[in-house]
């Protein structure tokens, strides 16, 4: 582990820097530096750096916005190597989703299970574009600085409060960095991250809500943030003049969005971990952006938990600094907050450690497995090219006996690459196995749903005859990739349906009956209109209507019940939907759900008709499960 790490954020607005050594157990900053940045300046950001004399240690670069992708998935207990090969398949499929090459590491997250039944581990997977992680690089080297890794700005929040902060085993703390562009967020638990991600508004958001109220350009509309915003909550806030008044209604409804989109984040951590009893003890507050008068105030009264300012040097050794940078840190501590655990990334052992590597550098990693045939073939090039330059009976001896390693090489090479297939064979067929067990469980899923909104909704007069699961199976198909050759090495991979596995679909059928004497079409069109109305993501089809009974016998009706998802509308004036057989229309760039209604009428409800916190996690759990 190193003892010496950098850590660098170059942001839309602004260029932070912070280097630091590790002594003993202790921190040692040795330097820290801020600057503003532009479209001009961005791309040429390592200058500064150097003139400031940062040149000579390798830079960890924060990564964040949408060029920056965080997922989890769910895996039984598997061996490293095994695990490995299962996240490949998953880079290269949001790879190909998000239409560009991408690069990536992963995390087995420490989840809390106080009842010991977790039976699978959640992996975090972190990607960013490679273009992005390019552009990166090329503005380190305008200044001849180095480009060690990168790391998600969420992860290096958690980072520096795992190395910098003081807590408890029990405490759950939020952690939220406000950007320029973007929020990013990590929720920690005893010291281990439980959940990470990147989502806005971010500061720029409280700029442009001034720039329209006020009808200014954006640079006024910034100074007037930075003089003017206050949104400590109605009730609290003194305004010096009507102008600073304007200002925070202005504002208001932003910091109202960002109130909302951290409560999100929690429903969204609570299903992402299985956590649904996840709470927060306390808000930490980081960032350019956190520095917005009143913020920490109206976060307090809007989460109704404490909220602070995160120190991420409180337990460093800043003696070293000068006064200028100790002023920086006194004014400004919490806006280095990332550079500080980027700088700790591979130097703290409480880091999380992840690491994400340009394409160059991940094709050099690679290369000596990859690579293995272009340099034999290589290698008898320039043998042939020798013996005709040189037209000598030595040459000739020369070119045998190189080829002869040639040979071995590639002897090898083709044993490797058995292996490789053997490998690969073994764990995509694991990988659709791991998927179809978690399936299992959906068809006890809807029984017990079922059950609890039959008992929820049954009148004295209605009584059950029968309740029955049915369990279809039919033919899955997905992707297996199969050599293009089959009895030749090297010659590389193709990607090809197969159909071998069946995935479970289940239904639950109702027979009811209504007392005679009763009017069962009134008693048990209350009943269905009950179960068609539930919240439970059931969707409910009358097989048999209500008929009343003859001679002194019961009523009857039958109902069917499929899982469904309940859509919710993003006009709050509109009617929720619930659909079965959901999907997307586009994987790629979707811009509809289509499912089947109730009637059996195929519906098709636009995405940006849907609550935006709903239809961003059903587009990522349906292009998931594609």
């Amino acid at each position: 582990m190193a003892n010496v790490g950098l850590g660098v954020t170059i942001g839309s607005h602004s260029l932070r820097a912070v280097k630091l050594r590790k002594k003993g157990d202790q921190y040692v900053v040795q330097r820290i530096f801020s600057d503003r940045l532009d479209q001009d300046t961005r791309p040429v950001a390592g200058r500064a750096l150097d003139a400031r004399g940062f040149r000579g240690t390798p830079a960890v670069v924060g990564l964040t916005g949408r060029d920056v992708i965080i997922r989890y998935t769910q895996v039984p207990p598997v061996p490293e190597w095994r695990l490995r090969t299962l996240m490949k398949f998953e880079v290269e499929e949001v790879g190909q989703q998000s239409g560009g090459d991408v690069s990536a590491d992963y995390r087995a997250l420490k989840l809390p299970d106080p009842e010991g039944i977790r039976d699978d581990d959640t992996i975090l997977v972190a990607l960013a574009r490679n273009k992005y992680l390019s552009e990166l690089t090329r503005s380190l080297e305008s200044g001849g600085i180095k480009f060690a890794e990168g790391v998600p700005n969420s992860i290096a929040v958690f980072n520096a409060f795992a190395a910098n902060a003081t807590y408890t085993e029990e405490e759950t703390a939020l952690l939220v960095n406000v950007g320029a562009e973007n929020v990013d967020i990590a929720v920690q638990q005893g010291g281990e991250l439980v959940f990470a991600r990147n989502a806005t508004p971010g500061g720029k958001a409280y700029t442009e809500a001034i720039e329209q109220a006020f009808n200014t350009t954006t640079k006024k509309a910034e100074q007037m943030k930075k003089a003017k915003g206050d949104v400590t909550p109605k009730g609290q806030a003194k305004y010096p003049d009507p102008t600073s008044e304007k200002v925070a209604n202005a504002i208001m409804g932003v910091a109202g969005q960002m109130a909302s989109m951290i409560q999100s984040t929690l429903m969204i951590a609570r299903a992402q971990t299985r956590l649904p009893d996840l709470k927060i003890d306390r808000v930490l507050l980081a960032g350019g952006g956190a520095s917005l008068k009143g913020l920490d105030l109206y976060l307090k009264q809007a989460l109704d938990v404490p909220v602070e300012y995160f120190d991420p040097f409180q337990l460093c050794d800043t003696s070293g600094l000068d006064p200028a940078e100790l002023e920086l840190i006194e004014k400004h501590g919490h806006e280095f907050t990332v550079a500080v655990g980027l700088a700790q990334n591979q130097v703290a052992s409480e880091s999380l450690g992840l690491s994400l590597l340009p394409a160059a550098l991940r094709r050099a990693r690679d290369f000596t497995t990859k690579g293995i045939f272009t340099v034999a073939a290589a290698a008898v090039m320039l043998i042939v090219l020798f013996l005709l330059h040189n037209g000598r009976s030595t040459a000739s001896a020369a070119f045998k006996k190189r080829a002869s390693g040639v040979k071995a090489k590639e002897r090898v090479a083709s044993s490797d690459d058995k292996k490789l297939r053997s490998a690969l064979k073994l764990a995509q067929e694991q990988e659709v196995k791991h998927r179809l067990l978690a399936e299992l469980t959906q068809p006890g899923v809807l029984i017990s749903e079922v059950l609890a909104e039959i008992e929820a909704n049954v009148s004295p007069y209605i009584y059950v005859d029968s309740v029955q699961l049915s369990v279809s199976s039919p033919t899955h198909t997905f992707d297996y990739w199969k050599p293009k050759i089959a009895k030749r090495a090297a010659s590389g991979y193709v990607r090809t349906p197969r159909s071998r596995y069946r995935l479970r679909q289940s239904s639950v059928r109702f027979k009811g009956r209504v007392s005679h004497g009763q009017n069962a079409s009134r008693i048990a069109g209350q009943f269905i209109n009950a179960c068609l109305a539930n919240k439970r993501g059931l969707v409910v089809k009358t097989v048999k209507p209500p008929r009343e009974g003859t001679a002194g016998r019961d009523g009857t009706f039958e109902l069917d019940f499929f899982p469904g998802t309940t859509l919710e509308s993003a006009n709050d004036k509109g009617v929720p939907i619930t659909l079965s057989n959901l999907k997307l229309d586009d994987i790629e760039e979707p811009t509809a759900f289509i499912g089947d209604r109730p009637d059996g009428v195929q519906e098709t409800i636009p995405v940006d008709q849907v609550k935006k916190r709903q239809r961003e996690k059903l587009i990522e759990q349906l292009k998931a499960a594609r």
